[in-house]
Formats: structure tokens, sequence, C-alpha cells
């Protein structure tokens, strides 16, 4: 009997790890399917107003207000690294962005349609605080 047991115990972890080696890379697309979710060759450059800077894993957000053609206010999203990297690589910090600022943003823009996109360039009180346009895309310098 221990020996039935002692089986089916292997047998049920085996297929549990199992299980979860087949779905960590449709999780690893899920969260990194920038190219699925914006559209990287095409860069859309606006000035506004942010309206919140939200420090916080996995990617840092930048929010912020601009008038579209028609006068109306939109709020976007822009999507960039991680509060690490932004810290470490970039030099920013959780008081980097204030809501009011002023600022000019480059992002590629969601596939769906939405006011969200992901952070290509932003430049605050004239200048550049991240580039990420690579110069092999469209929209580089």
């Amino acid at each position: 009997m221990a020996t039935l047991r002692g089986d089916w115990v292997k047998r049920s972890f085996n297929g549990g790890l199992s299980a979860v080696f087949l779905l960590l890379p449709a999780l690893a697309l899920a969260h990194h399917g920038s190219v699925s979710s914006y559209n990287v060759a095409k860069l859309v450059t606006a000035e506004g107003k942010v309206t919140e800077f939200r420090w916080r894993n996995p990617h840092v957000w930048i929010f912020f207000d601009v008038r579209d053609a028609k006068g109306n206010v939109v709020n976007w999203g822009a999507e960039t690294h991680s509060p690490a990297t932004c810290r470490d690589q970039d030099g920013w910090s959780k008081s980097t962005l204030q809501p009011g600022d002023r600022i000019t943003i480059s992002i590629f823009p969601a596939n769906n349609g939405t006011p969200r996109g992901l952070l290509a360039r932003i430049v605050f009180k004239g200048r550049v605080i991240l580039d990420d346009v690579p110069r092999d895309r469209p929209g580089a310098r």
C-alpha cells in the first residue's frame, strides 16, 4: 500500500511539474509581448501633462493628458522598463515625474487602438530623459 501511494505522489508531482514547464513559454510571451501589443513600426509624438507616474513592478507607467485633433483631452499611458532598470540604467527615481509636469513623449502605439503605448522617448524640461528608439526603426533620430 505504501508503494502504491508513493508511486501516485511521484506521478502526480511529475505531471504537475510537466504542466508548469509547458505553460512557462506562454506566460513569458504574455508578459513580454511588446511586438504583438504595440506597433513598433509607428512612432507617435505628443506634448502633454503628466497625470500619474506609476512606479510599480513589473513596469513603470506614465499617464498623461493630450488634446486630440478635436480639442478633447485624452488620457494616454506609456509603459516602460521595470523600476530597477529605470533607477539603475535611466537614472530615474519615484519622483522623476510629478502630476502637472509638461512633457514631450514619443510612443509606439497599442495595436488595439487604445490610448496606450510603449515608451520610446521622453523630453522633460528641455532634456531627453529616456531614448529607447533604436536607430534602425522608423522615427529614429
